[in-house]
């Protein structure tokens, strides 16, 4: 599989994700549901592709790009933000918090599972 493929393959991930948003009026974003639909994949098949490991290493470096569309978005609330500021400030303290939380459950999981000796 080349790195063609392998970003074919997310776009389609993404693409199916956009179709079972659509179809069932979710409120989940689609990308998010095509990362989903990539995990089971990846199970059901247990590993990855070599396409796609290019592919999605190739993309790591980028992921900064990601967000910002949303930090515009917060650019332009203007004076609706002086209201919205604080629900946005608990959000990101909050979701920071609970995602080095999981991280660090993650990671000692990992670290159980397999026989690392550091």
């Amino acid at each position: 599989m080349s790195l063609l493929n392998g970003i074919i393959l997310l776009l389609v991930c993404q693409l199916l994700g956009e179709g079972v948003k659509a179809w069932w009026q979710l409120s989940l974003p689609g990308p998010v549901i095509g990362m989903f639909i990539l995990l089971l994949g990846l199970c059901l098949f247990r590993g990855v592709p070599e396409g796609l490991n290019k592919s999605s290493q190739t993309l790591i470096p980028l992921l900064g790009l990601m967000f910002l569309p949303a930090t515009t978005g917060l650019f332009f609330l203007g004076s609706d933000f002086n209201s919205q500021w604080p629900a946005i400030i608990v959000a990101t303290v909050l979701g920071t918090i609970l995602s080095l939380l999981f991280n660090g459950l993650v990671m000692r999981w990992l670290m159980r599972k397999g026989d690392y000796d550091d």
